[in-house]
């Protein structure tokens, strides 16, 4: 498996009062993408430039990593909505089941 760095652009619009994002453009490395996210910026309210390492056979990517923005863009690493769900596993006869869990109604069993 080999190590793989890709290099992206991606223009944001607004839409209905958030910021919506469109097309990722790959580009062959940093410069070319900068360069391509100067281009988008132009019919755009916002560019985000960035790269992601990973594994592309196995499609297993690290998180992004911004190099430039230009205008309004979504920050790479927002803070976790308020109704965050929680998840816990269930491991019956039956099997493993995952059950999504509303923090706000139900608590969290935990095992002894």
């Amino acid at each position: 498996m080999a190590r793989k760095t890709i290099y992206c652009a991606q223009a944001f619009w607004n839409r209905g009062g958030r910021l919506q994002g469109g097309e990722v453009h790959q580009f062959l490395n940093r410069e070319r993408a900068i360069e391509g996210g100067r281009a988008l910026a132009s019919g755009a309210l916002g560019v985000a430039v960035f790269s992601v390492d990973g594994y592309p056979d196995v499609d297993l990517w690290d998180d992004p990593r911004m190099i430039e923005a230009f205008g309004d863009v979504p920050a790479i690493d927002p803070a976790p909505p308020a109704d965050t769900a929680y998840f816990q596993i269930n491991c019956s006869e039956a099997g493993d089941a995952w059950i999504e869990v509303d923090p706000a109604i139900a608590p969290i069993e935990r095992a002894a």
